[in-house]
């Protein structure tokens, strides 16, 4: 009986312990870990580790455990977010989320975080920065570089040509795209049967890109309305249409997926080309000598800058001061240096625009280089020059009418103004 008593006992102490310390707040020895989700190949795996390396070593109680989804990140993400298991800081297509007013469902803003983080130097961000990660007036991430398009050209090409470089139109206040057209058909070449053997431009960036060169707007400030029927619009696609169409000066869209597009630029299969800074870490090793210039532009045209995403913090973290600290970090110069040196981007910081040499390899770098921060200032100043925000179908309505377009069976004008009011639906109810 007495056994019996003792078992008892025994049991009520050890549950009576067990219910104690489950009680209690669980305090851990070790350092704390924020999962940041992110894509890329090799290169960018290995870019991240060194900006977790040297995040550690200024923040020695925190670890970041970077986890790269090379393919298929937004549907893995959305399955995690639904499943409540997201990454600590995901990154999201802004305009799906914030057509359907779930933006603030997902990300934790960080307004408060950034009134208190005297690290962050605010006065050294380019003017305008901010904006591209804002919904509404409410911040969720901190952006820290600038993707300005720029035109890509074979130097050897023009010289071949005569041509003088679009750097000497620009500085001529002539560099708009009848020019650049004139130039295209002296750089093309054909072999003795008519077939071309050298392209003078693939076409690359996006169609936002091309819009804004001619001085367009597609979206209203909030991205419930859609302004396709604007001349500006349907003609700037058009005009790059027609260079293949017309003027037969650009692959077909069907022979652009075998040369490829920057691909075929590089191996010296193309002569122009526009794309964002990440080119020069791709064309390091190409043969012929390039530089960059301002892309031909249409009175009030500019170029444009990358958009159409956001990264944040996920609502549903343990660790949001600890998440908020990494995103703070990837603002600041040292971070900036590791990973803009390795060709991926320019810092949108003022203090490591004005000396180039801390982060770029002089041996890779154009010579006009510098082009890139000298368009960033328009590209900022309100409204925005970025990709748009706008939900999937939408992107997904207007690409297949694009690929109408580009292969003539419907002009510019007609297929974008017949798509204006599905578009104009999914905008302003998301679905």
């Amino acid at each position: 009986m007495k056994y019996k008593i003792l078992l008892v006992l025994v049991i009520v102490l050890v549950l009576g312990w067990a219910v104690f310390f489950r009680a209690q707040p669980q305090h851990s020895s070790g350092p704390t870990v924020v999962k940041f989700a992110i894509w890329g190949g090799v290169a960018e795996r290995e870019a991240w580790a060194a900006l977790a390396e040297d995040f550690h070593r200024k923040n020695p109680g925190i670890v970041i455990k970077t986890q790269m989804i090379p393919v298929k990140y937004d549907e893995k993400i959305m399955a995690m977010l639904a499943a409540k298991t997201a990454p600590d800081i995901i990154n999201l297509p802004f305009g799906e989320f914030a057509s359907k007013g779930m933006l603030d469902k997902v990300l934790l803003p960080i307004d408060e975080y950034m009134a208190q983080d005297k690290n962050l130097d605010l006065d050294d961000l380019f003017p305008g920065i901010l904006a591209l990660d804002q919904w509404k007036g409410t911040q969720y991430s901190i952006a820290h570089a600038l993707g300005p398009q720029v035109l890509f050209y074979n130097v050897d090409h023009l010289r071949e040509a005569r041509l003088p470089t679009p750097n000497e139109f620009y500085q001529r206040g002539e560099w708009d795209w009848p020019t650049f057209l004139e130039c295209c058909k002296k750089l093309v070449k054909r072999d003795a049967k008519g077939k071309v053997t050298r392209w003078a431009y693939v076409r690359y960036t996006p169609i936002w890109t091309y819009i804004s060169l001619n001085g367009g707007r597609t979206f209203n400030e909030d991205y419930t309305e859609c302004y396709f029927d604007d001349p500006k619009v349907y003609e700037a696609i058009q005009m790059v249409a027609d260079l293949f169409l017309v003027h037969g000066v650009m692959p077909p869209p069907a022979l652009e997926k075998e040369i490829g597009k920057w691909q075929a630029f590089a191996r010296g299969d193309a002569s122009m080309f526009i794309s964002g800074p990440w080119q020069v870490s791709r064309l390091k090793n190409m043969e012929d000598e390039y530089d960059i210039a301002p892309p031909p532009t249409a009175p009030g045209g500019r170029s444009i800058t990358l958009g159409g995403r956001i990264g944040g913090i996920w609502r549903g973290t343990r660790v949001p001061e600890a998440a908020y600290r990494w995103i703070s970090y990837l603002a600041t110069p040292d971070a900036r240096r590791i990973w803009s040196r390795l060709g991926f981007d320019i810092p949108a910081l003022k203090s490591l625009a004005s000396h180039p040499e801390e982060w770029t390899d002089p041996e890779i770098i154009p010579a006009h280089f510098h082009v890139f921060y000298d368009l960033a200032p328009s590209i900022l100043k309100p409204p925005l020059a970025v990709n748009p925000f706008i939900p999937k179908k939408a992107e997904r309505l207007i690409n297949s009418t694009m690929d109408l377009i580009w292969v003539g069976r419907k002009s510019a004008k007609k297929g974008l103004i017949e798509i204006i009011p599905e578009v104009n639906r999914i905008l302003r109810t998301g679905t």
